[in-house]
């Protein structure tokens, strides 16, 4: 085996030491579909999937709202028929989350997915209440996916069943194991089977573990640096835990933001700081893609 083949950017990143703070995969609306086809680099445009569907769920994107769309599947048996489609809102203070049971893709052509991208409310009989765990495993998006992925997916169906789910690309190939956890959009890194289970087991308690952290979703890079710093200060890990007041950009790299528990308790304003190294580094298995290594700190 020459160099090029035992290169993979999940170890580069635990050598350098990257930071997970302030990295989750930015999304207002995940809308997340079951399907069993092959996967490709990019899994939803190269599926084949009818194009008007294909149209349709592209028609939820609105100005301001980040939509974010994955494919995803379970390694064991399908117990069921058809496939399964899931919708995340993840509103920062109600987070809500839809499950819906198609018979084929066409039935998607049924669902106001438009609306639901605009923050409006869906049928509550679709409401799921039951959190659902992802786990990132597009080998063909990036090599360390599908090497560090299926073992974390196989001890997070330990715990959790059927509610764990494989899925296309998520964001961060140098920090997989990535998973993603419902309705609250937290978003982990390095995820190892030895610690995938306390992030489960916190998550049923509604809390957050920092030590992986990347962040919520629903938030800008800054912001979840904030959240990140504020919990660390106050020891408050719940969900969704905090409110945020303001934030404003006070210089290059550098945001002023005004954060609180969700009940205004222990009210903070604090300085954030991105700083970039001056060097770069793989951040794919290709090597073909090379960034900086960015890190936020608290400044104030």
């Amino acid at each position: 085996m020459d160099e090029a083949q035992k290169f993979f950017c999940t170890d580069l990143a635990w050598e350098y030491g990257i930071p997970l703070v302030g990295t989750a995969t930015r999304g207002d609306i995940w809308l997340l579909l079951e399907y069993t086809g092959r996967w490709g680099a990019k899994a939803f445009e190269e599926s084949s999937l009818p194009q008007e569907v294909k149209d349709h769920i592209h028609s939820t994107q609105h100005p301001g709202v980040e939509v974010r769309i994955l494919l995803i599947k379970q390694e064991q048996s399908r117990a069921h028929q058809g496939y399964r489609f899931f919708v995340g809102q993840t509103n920062p203070k109600e987070p809500l989350f839809y499950e819906y049971h198609l018979q084929d893709y066409w039935d998607l052509l049924d669902i106001d997915l438009a609306s639901l991208a605009s923050g409006q409310s869906g049928n509550p009989e679709n409401l799921r209440t039951e959190p659902l765990y992802l786990v990132c495993v597009n080998g063909k998006r990036d090599q360390c996916c599908s090497i560090y992925g299926p073992e974390t997916y196989r001890a997070m169906t330990d715990e959790a069943g059927d509610a764990v789910w494989q899925s296309s690309h998520i964001g961060g190939h140098n920090q997989a194991p990535i998973t993603l956890f419902f309705p609250h959009g937290v978003n982990y890194g390095h995820t190892t089977p030895s610690e995938i289970r306390r992030l489960i087991h916190a998550y049923q308690a509604g809390e957050v573990v920092l030590h992986h952290y990347r962040g919520r979703v629903c938030f800008e890079p800054a912001v979840q640096a904030a959240e990140h710093f504020w919990r660390e200060q106050y020891g408050d890990l719940s969900l969704p835990g905090v409110s945020i007041q303001s934030v404003s950009e006070i210089g290059e790299n550098q945001w002023q933001i005004t954060i609180s528990g969700s009940g205004g308790q222990n009210q903070t304003r604090m300085q954030i700081q991105r700083r970039i190294s001056n060097y770069e580094i793989p951040i794919t298995c290709t090597k073909k893609k090379t960034a900086p290594i960015s890190s936020f700190h608290r400044i104030d």
